[in-house]
């Protein structure tokens, strides 16, 4: 199914008026949106010249221990030298080669403080092809528990297992780890990087940078490796995120 450009670009960044969990790069990052706040992420990862994939999370916090929201991933864009044009692959079939493009889900992540510097958290996305509502719009769903510990500010590792369904994560496997860290390398930036285990189609790692451009907006960037046997390719992740409050 092919769009135009402008279609796609105002796609990308639909999440920007609704109220996802907070990321690392690509795992949920274990902090909890204060209540009555909220948290944007807008991620493009770059794979070549000629294609691109862009996500977006935002998350309302109920309380604060309880967030709700939503996202719209997989918003793949392929374009050749002569042909401008945006072509959504909208697999939404039983073949467990394929995950649905674009996917919204719908978010909830409810947290448990252990300690001071211990906590964990549930979460589930349930999600769905918006472009198909009327052939039979399987829904999927992405399911995990995160235990991060905080010693400090800014110092953080979260790990955690995943289960899902093909239709989220393609062939390979559907139960796996996360894990993800964050340290400061100075006040303003800070060394991130995550990892999904397994050969599927989210199976891979990325590491890189945050920069704390002011107490509400951060910039990521970061280089993604796929993992051995997985169909992924290697590629360029950026992230804008902004918050609905003063991180101190």
């Amino acid at each position: 199914m092919k769009i135009p450009l402008v279609f796609f670009l105002a796609l990308s960044l639909v999440t920007f008026q609704g109220y996802a969990q907070q990321n690392l790069f690509n795992i949920p990052a274990g902090d909890a949106t204060p209540k009555g706040k909220f948290f944007f992420q807008h991620q493009i990862n770059f794979y070549s010249f000629t294609s691109l994939e862009a996500k977006n999370h935002l998350v309302y916090g109920v309380t604060n221990t309880w967030e709700v929201g939503f996202n719209v991933v997989n918003l793949k864009m392929n374009w050749g030298h002569r042909q401008q044009n945006v072509e959504f692959l909208t697999t939404n079939s039983l073949d467990k080669q394929l995950i649905i493009k674009p996917l919204v889900q719908f978010t909830s992540q409810k947290f448990f403080q252990l300690t001071p510097h211990l906590k964990t958290s549930v979460g589930t996305q349930i999600g769905f092809n918006p472009l198909v509502l009327a052939n039979k719009p399987y829904l999927t769903h992405f399911t995990y528990n995160t235990w991060m510990y905080e010693p400090r500010r800014h110092v953080k590792f979260v790990v955690g297992p995943y289960l899902s369904d093909f239709r989220t994560v393609g062939a390979g496997n559907r139960l796996g780890i996360l894990l993800g860290f964050e340290l400061p390398l100075h006040h303003k930036l800070l060394l991130m990087g995550d990892f999904i285990s397994g050969n599927n189609a989210t199976a891979v790692s990325v590491i890189g940078f945050n920069y704390l451009l002011t107490k509400r907006v951060q910039l990521c960037l970061g280089g993604m490796i796929p993992n051995p046997g997985s169909p992924n390719k290697a590629g360029v992740v950026f992230e804008l995120n902004l918050l609905g409050f003063d991180d101190h």
